[in-house]
């Protein structure tokens, strides 16, 4: 189901989430964007779920933390590419 996230003439926000893998699997650090969302506590909550849902129950400390994007959207007619034919038979 298609959402309305009331942005066709305004804002948009995006939350910004830097996490990092447990040492036990790397540590390795990613960058994850979820959104759009139409008002930036949305965006806000979903930073504020990530850092707790990656905080040590023993240390209190927490392998999230992110920020709050702002923008706007251009919306542009999208023109799908043909498909090629197969080439030759079936095999």
């Amino acid at each position: 189901m298609a959402r309305n996230i009331k942005a066709d003439h305004g804002a948009v926000y995006r939350a910004v989430v830097n996490w990092t893998e447990v040492p036990e699997k790397g540590g390795t650090p990613h960058t994850e964007y979820e959104g759009p969302y139409g008002e930036p506590g949305a965006a806000q909550g979903r930073v504020t779920f990530w850092e707790n849902y990656l905080r040590d129950a023993d240390t209190g400390e927490t392998r999230a933390s992110g920020h709050v994007e702002e923008g706007t959207i251009t919306w542009k007619l999208y023109t799908p590419e043909k498909k090629r034919g197969r080439q030759g038979g079936r095999a």
